[in-house]
């Protein structure tokens, strides 16, 4: 689910830049719900079955649904009026009066939005079909709302259409209408919206559109040739090839489309008596119920098999960023080490500065005074020439001794420089809160162990970054490993608070925040400096911040802040742009030095 484009501007900033009032956007919404689900119900009505009129799925209520679990509790509103709107309005069309056409658009309605609340209860905002649970979880309350919802319409076709047919039929019909609508539109809708944020790859798109190509090909013959053995077994046996394709190597949105198509051409047969569901030897209500386990069939098997192919890829996934992050974190110790080392010789070299530079300055007198002192020593001329060597030896000794140093020193630096970059080489799109939790989850085998369920996430699930996810997991594992090596040396109970939350249009506010021991007010400016310190007896050699400074401020593009209070904890807080500048060469090293 990372991909590679950024993520598109959010609704409320696009309306905003169109300089239109806050209530254009929900009732937008409402008027294309309303639109969408009037045609969806007529498409219904155009395949009811003749002559009983019998509806063998009502994908309007999946209109409605669907919509509302996508965009989530913000669509509520626009979503219930423009269901109800197309409702009254379809009835009114029809032979319905007005009491009636408003309990069945509040009975519509309400299945929608009860559906969406369970949703939203058990799996929060963001939800998407990616996860078994999640598929389950659809089909359970998609039935728990229709079944409330057939009581009402049940109902309302007994008090003002003095129907005939028994209550639990028509319960029965109107349940399992509904339920079908839902479960093989909804899920087509809430992946089509998540595409902006989830994209797929070029490759994936014409693999999936290939796949979903020929599955509707398939369909077509099956509903406009009548060759009888095409329209019965045909079908069975050609459906299967696309439909595990599409489970197994496209996102659950190529399932669900392909899931949709083939639901609407068993519905097609059914109502123009083409194969086996058209089949005039049979009763209707044998064809419509065949119909509808096929439907239901179809569609379960398609999105359980997408969940388990796309389970299966994350956590593939899973693994190889968490072996990305060990190795991160296992380059950041030998970098550290290297820096440190660096950082020993550069501090040696100027501590002997001082005395070497004398020794110069002494060697070069002494090879200018020779002159006039070889006229006072006997043997004058042998005398100087020695003297001359001496001095010159000790000058060229002192040189090339700081020169080795330096030398030395540049080159270890140059090491973590090269060991450094090696690991955020790429960028692309990732979705903010699935990789800090997989961050998270990867550095928590290296903890100690009480304090490996010391760390809580708060970041809602539909911030995405295009930028270097490599890095912002160095950055991730440096603060992680900090606090929990520094911020809490006195043995008190750890605890780390990862929040985020998307500032404008373009920005993102990640905040890392412990109640660790905290760091002393005069020297926090001094904290994102290389090689300082506070606690080096504990084998710390002060580059952890240092190199999270530069992988924020040169690398990911962002601001970065500390504020910490003695005894009560330290927060980091990260300003980082949802579309991060491109950079070949990240000059990791050239960052803040000195306060």
């Amino acid at each position: 689910m990372l991909q590679n484009l950024p993520k598109p501007v959010a609704q409320e900033p696009l309306l905003a830049r169109a300089n239109l009032p806050r209530w254009a956007g929900p009732v937008l919404l409402a008027v294309v719900v309303s639109i969408a689900y009037f045609l969806a119900a007529r498409l219904s009505l155009a395949l009811l079955t003749k002559p009983e009129g019998v509806a063998v799925f009502w994908p309007a209520a999946g209109v409605a649904a669907g919509v509302l679990i996508a965009l989530g509790p913000r669509a509520r509103w626009p979503v219930v009026a423009g269901t109800m709107a197309a409702t009254i309005v379809a009835n009114l069309f029809g032979d319905r009066n007005l009491p009636s056409a408003f309990l069945f658009a509040v009975c519509n309605a309400g299945e929608a939005v009860l559906a969406a609340w369970i949703i939203e209860r058990v799996y929060g905002t963001g939800f998407r079909l990616g996860r078994l649970r999640n598929v389950l979880g659809l089909f359970a309350a998609a039935m728990v709302g229709t079944a409330l919802a057939a009581i009402g319409g049940t109902a309302g076709i007994r008090l003002f259409h003095n129907a005939d047919a028994p209550l639990l039929a028509t319960w029965q019909q109107w349940f399992a209408s509904d339920t079908l609508g839902i479960v093989t539109v909804a899920p087509l809708l809430i992946e089509l919206a998540a595409l902006p944020r989830d994209r797929p790859s070029r490759s994936e798109i014409i693999e999936g559109v290939l796949a979903v190509a020929s599955l509707a090909l398939v369909c077509a013959l099956a509903v406009f040739e009548r060759w009888e053995l095409l329209a019965t077994i045909g079908p069975v046996a050609l459906l299967f090839a696309p439909l595990l394709w599409l489970a197994a190597r496209c996102r659950p949105v190529f399932a669900a489309t392909a899931a949709f198509i083939v639901s609407l051409s068993i519905v097609w047969t059914t109502t123009f008596g083409i194969g086996y569901f058209g089949n005039p030897g049979l009763s209707m209500t044998d064809r419509v119920f065949g119909a509808q386990a096929s439907i239901l069939l179809v569609t379960l098997s398609a999105l359980v098999l997408a969940a388990l192919f796309a389970e299966i890829r994350d956590k593939r996934r899973l693994a190889e960023i968490a072996l990305q992050a060990s190795e991160t974190q296992r380059y950041l110790i030998e970098t550290e080490r290297l820096a440190a080392l660096g950082g020993l010789v550069a501090g040696v070299s100027h501590e002997i500065n001082t005395p070497v530079g004398t020794s110069l300055t002494v060697a070069s007198s002494l090879a200018h005074r020779c002159a006039t002192f070889a006229g006072q020593i006997g043997s004058g001329e042998v005398r100087r020439s020695q003297l001359e060597e001496f001095a010159d030896g000790c000058r060229d000794a002192s040189s090339q001794l700081v020169a080795n140093l330096q030398r030395a020193a540049e080159l270890i630096q140059s090491f973590k420089q090269v060991a450094v970059d090696r690991s955020h080489a790429d960028r692309r799109t990732f979705d903010l809160k699935v990789v800090t939790e997989q961050i998270v989850a990867s550095v928590r085998p290296g903890l100690p162990r009480p304090r490996r369920d010391s760390i809580a996430i708060e970041i809602p699930a539909q911030i995405t970054l295009y930028s270097y996810p490599g890095a912002y997991g160095q950055v991730l594992t440096n603060l992680i490993f900090n606090a929990f090596t520094h911020g809490f040396l006195d043995g008190r109970d750890g605890r780390v608070l990862i929040k985020a939350r998307e500032v404008g249009a373009d920005q993102v506010e990640i905040t890392f925040a412990d109640n660790g021991v905290g760091i002393p007010g005069d020297v926090q400016r001094h904290v994102f400096d290389p090689f300082f310190t506070t606690n080096r007896g504990q084998g710390n050699t002060g580059l952890g911040l240092y190199i999270v400074y530069n992988l924020v401020t040169q690398h990911l593009g962002g601001t970065i802040a500390l504020a910490s209070t003695t005894g009560k904890g330290t927060t980091v807080s990260m300003t980082l742009p949802l579309n991060a500048p491109g950079h070949a060469e990240p000059a990791i090293m050239a960052g803040r030095i000195g306060g």
